[in-house]
């Protein structure tokens, strides 16, 4: 059985070329087809080559300078992490039954974090939920290619027979694109009109995103959430507060707002 051809795993800022070289060969070995890398400066295409043992010529290599590009044409987005007692981080779903979680329509891209420290908070919060590979408290670190290797053999194992309960399917019911415009007017009306008072709008926001990510709002839902911000900005203005000139208003066909 091979993985899905709808998942891209997007490596975000890896350092060493050697666990690049790792990713891609796991990605080649799980029948995936493709492999995102975000990084500010390119990998050599010979040190790739060396390291993958020639498997990147099976699959797509693609280079992006940002998450957000690699990402933009995604449907939804899970993250890999420990970070397990984060108030703030989004919903932890175990690695077993990945698969069946990621069934159905939508393009997925599955997030692993710069060796050192793993995804950072801003790229978390790109992320729907995370995946944790389970490992010994001895020694919990991972090598970047060996956790690759972990999720997608996960994705490709075959399932039928296996025991347990069943898992719900996961689907995304708007784009990744439409939630990050969405949460992103949030967070600018929030700091516009000072609200909430004495709160952060960057932490507000996220506590928002992390509500509305469990519940997946559709399209429909996420425009009446929409609403009710824009409301707050109109009430806002009528109140003579305004938002910073720099801060326009996004367009409704953006973010999903009547």
């Amino acid at each position: 059985m091979t993985a899905d051809r709808r998942i891209r795993f997007v490596l975000c800022h890896p350092a060493d070329p050697r666990n690049v070289g790792g990713a891609a060969r796991a990605v080649a070995n799980f029948g995936l087809d493709e492999l995102r890398v975000v990084s500010r400066e390119p990998f050599a295409a010979d040190d790739v080559h060396a390291y993958s043992a020639g498997s990147v010529r099976s699959i797509r290599f693609v280079p992006f300078d940002s998450v957000d590009a690699a990402i933009a044409d995604c449907d939804r987005v899970i993250g890999t992490s420990r970070r397990t007692r984060d108030p703030d981080a989004p919903p932890e779903w175990p690695v077993a039954g990945l698969a069946e979680r990621l069934a159905g329509p939508g393009t997925t891209a599955v997030l692993f974090g710069t060796e050192r420290t793993g995804l950072t908070k801003d790229e978390l919060d790109r992320c729907s939920a995370t995946v944790h590979i389970h490992t010994s408290e001895v020694y919990p670190s991972m090598n970047l290619a060996h956790a690759v290797a972990c999720v997608g053999y996960e994705l490709s194992r075959p399932t039928p027979g296996e025991s347990g309960p069943p898992v719900r399917t996961e689907q995304p019911r708007t784009s990744a694109a439409a939630r990050e415009a969405f949460f992103g007017k949030v967070q600018r009306v929030v700091a516009a009109l000072g609200y909430p008072p004495g709160r952060n709008p960057e932490n507000f926001t996220r506590r928002v995103r992390r509500i509305l990510e469990r519940s997946n709002p559709d399209q429909q839902e996420l425009s009446l959430f929409g609403g009710v911000f824009s409301e707050m900005l109109r009430l806002g203005r009528l109140a003579g507060v305004s938002p910073p000139a720099t801060e326009a208003e996004p367009r409704p066909e953006a973010d999903g707002s009547p």
